[in-house]
C-alpha cells in the first residue's frame, strides 16, 4: 500500500469512529428510557393561602413526584393527586361555583382539571380508587408546610398524558389556619363522601404541569449538555478534508515518480 493511501485510511478510521459515535449518541437521547421533568406552579383555590411547586420526574412508566407546599391547614392530612381528562387548567376564583355556595367543589373544578388519575399517597395504593385514602395522605406541618415525594409506577397511558403536559396537580383541604380538623358546620358534608366534611375535598391549591426547559440549551449544544455532537460532527468533516487532500496528494506524487 502507498504511504499517502495509508495515510487517508488512517485518517478515515477516526472520522467513521467519531460519526458512529455521534449516531450513538443521538440514539440514546431519544430513547424512551430518558428522564423527562415536569414542573407545576401551585396556585391557592377557594382563597386559601396555599402555594407551591411540584416537579415531576418520568423515566418510561416510573414516576417520581416532588411538591413543596405552604399555606395548607396545619397538622392535616391533605389530599392530593394527579388529575387528567379535562381542559388542563386550573379554574380561577369561583368561576367553577356551580351551586352557588361559595366554594369550587373537586366535582366542580373536574371539567377544568380532569378526573384523578393517581393519589399521591405517602404510603399504600396510588391508583384513582385511592383518592380519598385520608390516613395514607400526606399531613402538613404546625406551621402549614407540606414536604412530598415518591416514586412508583403508572400505566403507558397515565406516562404518555403527563409527558405530553395534559395533567394537573391538586391539593385539596382548606380547614380555617387555627383549626385542627375538618369542620362540617364550614361547607357541610363532601359531596365525593358523606362520612367526610367539604373541608377536607375542597381544593386549596392547583398547577397544570408542563415541560421544563432542556438542560444545556444555554450552552450553544442543542440541549445535548453530556456530549459535544456538534464539535464531533466538525471534526469528522474535518478529518474527511484531509483525508481526501492526502489522497490527491499522494496520486500526485505517484504520477511524477512515474
Amino acid at each position: 500500500m502507498h504511504k499517502a493511501t495509508a495515510t487517508a485510511a488512517a485518517l478515515a478510521l477516526p472520522m467513521g469512529l467519531v460519526l458512529a459515535a455521534t449516531a450513538a449518541h443521538a440514539g440514546a437521547s431519544d430513547g424512551p428510557q430518558d428522564t423527562k421533568v415536569l414542573h407545576a406552579q401551585l396556585q391557592p383555590m377557594n382563597e386559601t393561602n396555599a402555594t407551591g411547586t411540584s416537579t415531576v420526574e418520568l423515566r418510561g412508566t416510573t414516576m417520581t413526584v416532588q411538591i413543596h407546599a405552604t399555606g395548607l391547614a396545619p397538622g392535616l392530612p391533605h389530599a392530593q393527586h394527579l388529575h387528567v381528562g379535562g381542559e388542563n387548567i386550573c379554574p380561577t376564583g369561583l368561576k367553577a361555583d356551580e351551586n352557588g355556595d361559595g366554594f369550587v367543589s373537586t366535582v366542580e373544578g373536574t371539567p377544568y382539571y380532569g378526573p384523578e388519575a393517581v393519589s399521591l399517597t405517602a404510603e399504600g395504593g396510588i391508583g384513582a380508587e385511592h383518592k380519598l385514602d385520608m390516613e395514607n395522605m400526606p399531613v402538613a406541618d404546625e406551621n402549614g408546610k407540606l414536604e412530598y415525594e415518591r416514586t412508583f409506577e403508572v400505566s403507558e397511558d397515565i406516562a404518555k398524558r403527563v409527558l405530553h403536559g395534559k395533567a394537573v396537580v391538586v391539593q385539596r383541604g382548606i380547614g380555617a389556619e387555627d383549626a385542627r380538623e375538618y369542620d362540617f358546620n364550614a361547607a357541610g358534608p363532601s359531596e365525593l363522601d358523606g362520612s367526610l366534611p367539604a373541608q377536607a375535598t375542597h381544593p386549596a391549591s392547583c398547577g397544570a404541569l408542563a415541560a421544563a426547559p432542556e438542560r444545556g440549551m444555554e450552552t450553544g449544544l442543542g440541549g445535548t449538555s453530556g456530549t459535544p455532537v456538534s464539535w464531533m460532527i466538525g471534526l469528522g468533516a474535518a478529518l474527511v478534508t484531509v483525508a481526501g487532500a492526502v489522497t490527491v496528494a499522494g496520486r500526485h506524487l505517484s504520477r511524477t515518480r512515474a
